[in-house]
């Protein structure tokens, strides 16, 4: 299996382009329930390009983005390195290089799955400081719909590591255990994206599961564009997500 820190290096350009960002009601939720203000230091880990940092910069944030590909970084530093507010960190979940209790506010934008648990916990609790707060957030696609249905079913047909990749999100027991003793709160938003075949194929190939060239590869894309034809509405066919927030 491809090292989870190394397995996004070739999908930046479509990681970019095509994944859903987060909404902005997440900081309003952080600012009524956690009290977020702009003073408050954040450590964004596994911050990827800095979807998800984008918003704390947006806040006023001093924002450590702790990222171990490579890539992922130079990407960060594309988009966000003019930003004053931006620290953009060579460091994993389990080895942040944080000094100790420096941190408001941890943040794991779809990334918590990838981390080691026991670890990654250690190191939270070292930087984090004694009244801080931890937020684990993920973007939801939602199936109830006949194309993402659709979308879902092609994944579990043909993609076999695609089902032990959902199930690791989502191990709502791990995620509990990891936050304890603090209690966890959780909260629901509405996302949505509206996608043309060229960014409905990008966001498809964005997927660490997805096969970047090969016979398997055509296959799964050749059987996404009819799906997509079947349900495209002047050229467009909508994601939509549940963006689920799991924080103290």
């Amino acid at each position: 299996m491809t090292d989870p820190k190394q397995r996004f290096s070739n999908r930046v350009a479509d990681y970019i382009k095509y994944r859903p960002k987060y909404p902005k009601g997440v900081i309003d939720i952080l600012k009524r329930d956690i009290h977020l203000s702009s003073h408050d230091i954040v450590a964004d880990i596994g911050a990827g390009t800095g979807f998800l940092t984008e918003l704390f910069l947006d806040n006023g944030n001093l924002t450590y983005a702790v990222e171990p590909n490579e890539a992922m970084r130079q990407a960060c530093s594309d988009l966000y390195g003019s930003e004053g507010r931006l620290k953009i960190i060579d460091g994993s979940a389990e080895v942040t290089h944080l000094p100790d209790q420096a941190i408001d506010l941890i943040v794991a934008g779809t990334a918590f799955h990838w981390f080691d648990p026991i670890e990654t916990k250690k190191e939270f609790m070292r930087i984090l400081r004694p009244d801080g707060h931890i937020l684990l957030i993920w973007n939801v696609r939602k199936d109830d719909a006949p194309f993402t249905a659709g979308y879902e079913e092609i994944l579990h047909r043909r993609i076999p590591e695609y089902e032990a990749s959902k199930h690791r999100k989502f191990d709502i027991d791990l995620i509990n255990n990891f936050l304890h003793p603090r209690k966890m709160k959780t909260q629901v938003l509405a996302n949505s994206q509206s996608l043309d075949w060229e960014s409905f194929k990008g966001r498809t190939l964005s997927s660490s599961f997805m096969p970047k060239q090969g016979l398997l590869h055509d296959e799964v894309l050749s059987e996404m564009h009819d799906l997509y034809h079947r349900y495209q509405e002047n050229g467009q066919v909508s994601f939509q997500y549940d963006t689920i927030m799991y924080y103290t």
